[in-house]
């Protein structure tokens, strides 16, 4: 629903100014969203809006850091994770202080199978900015790749961690109960899936 809030905002941003590069960027990521968490009924269709606005973003403004933070994490949910990584290192590059840029990274390198990079990546975003509301998805990752590193028992404890900064977030879950029954706690990982 808050998705959807925001895109209805962002198309009344573009209404007025079709050339504002970061309502561009953000409308890109609500549709990134809606393919990738099932929300839409086309998500062939989502992806190709995402990849569309977030190319339009990019072709206006390829040095703004928060910008290409979205363009990343865009091109990260539709798969193309080499043009993800190189919007992200350049964000990075433009300010060292990126924090949702340093987590995107941690999450690519969790889909490459690098988890030790991932957590360092998902650390730092959290030291440089403690607060934000968006922390529950840097646990996630950090337990993500604790899962790829099959230390199941460590994922478990940082799922849950994430859980406790976001209650509602019930998606979480499936991943908490794949732990557990990976660690051998059959009992936890039942009532985890339930």
């Amino acid at each position: 629903e808050e998705s959807a809030k925001a895109l209805y905002l962002l198309e009344r941003a573009l209404a007025i100014d079709p050339e504002y590069p970061l309502a561009l960027s953000l409308a890109g990521w609500c549709h990134a969203q809606r393919s990738v968490y099932n929300w839409s009924d086309d998500i062939g269709k989502s992806q190709a809006m995402a990849r569309s606005l977030a190319e339009r973003a990019a072709e206006m403004s390829g040095d703004d850091p928060t910008i290409l933070a979205v363009l990343g994490a865009v091109h990260t949910f539709v798969r193309n994770h080499g043009t993800a990584r190189v919007l992200l290192e350049r964000a990075v590059t433009l300010d060292t202080n990126a924090a949702w840029a340093w987590s995107r990274l941690g999450w690519l390198e969790n889909y490459a199978d690098q988890p030790q990079k991932a957590i360092a990546n998902f650390e730092r975003a959290m030291r440089l900015s403690p607060i934000d509301p968006m922390n529950f998805n840097n646990y996630v990752g950090i337990a993500s790749a604790h899962e790829v590193a099959q230390e199941y028992d460590i994922a478990a404890a940082f799922y849950r961690r994430a859980l406790e900064e976001r209650p509602n977030a019930k998606w979480i879950y499936r991943n908490l109960a794949s732990v557990l029954s990976g660690a051998g706690r059959f009992d936890e990982a039942k009532e985890a899936f339930d």
